[in-house]
């Protein structure tokens, strides 16, 4: 969100994930490696919303260096993550600030949201989109 969106001037930590999981523990052993040169938290680059990714839609390249590439997946996705973890208000501020970038009927972005909804959190997500959709476009 702050890379992406300049949603908000900074964060704890970075959320990055590889699909690819042999990727994940190079990843990871980087990020070990930059946060004793930095002075950094053990845990700045956090892998915990992969627990959030249901399947892939990819979103624009951040970085593409001839060592690293760096993407984020689409709006709708990131959305959807959001929906499904729905833990506080950092998470109905950033849902909201993805709202804005589908500019689609009601519908139509659910359903491009529906098909990465975490399984099982399906309703809860629905009610949470629901809501964010009439704060900001009232309930038609």
């Amino acid at each position: 969100m702050v890379l992406l969106f300049a949603a908000r001037e900074s964060t704890k930590d970075v959320d990055a994930f590889s699909m690819e999981p042999e990727s994940q523990a190079r990843i990871s052993e980087a990020a070990r490696r930059v946060a004793a040169a930095l002075e950094l938290p053990d845990d700045w680059l956090n892998d915990g919303a992969k627990g959030y990714a249901h399947g892939l839609s990819p979103g624009p390249m951040l970085l593409n260096t001839p060592t690293l590439r760096v993407r984020t997946v689409s709006a709708e996705q990131l959305l959807a993550m959001k929906l499904s973890a729905w833990r506080d208000d950092l998470d109905v501020e950033d849902a909201r600030r993805l709202l804005q970038e589908c500019g689609e009927p009601r519908e139509r972005v659910w359903k491009h949201v529906e098909r990465h909804i975490i399984p099982g959190r399906e309703l809860k997500a629905r009610y949470a989109f629901d809501d964010l959709w009439e704060s900001k476009h009232g309930a038609a």
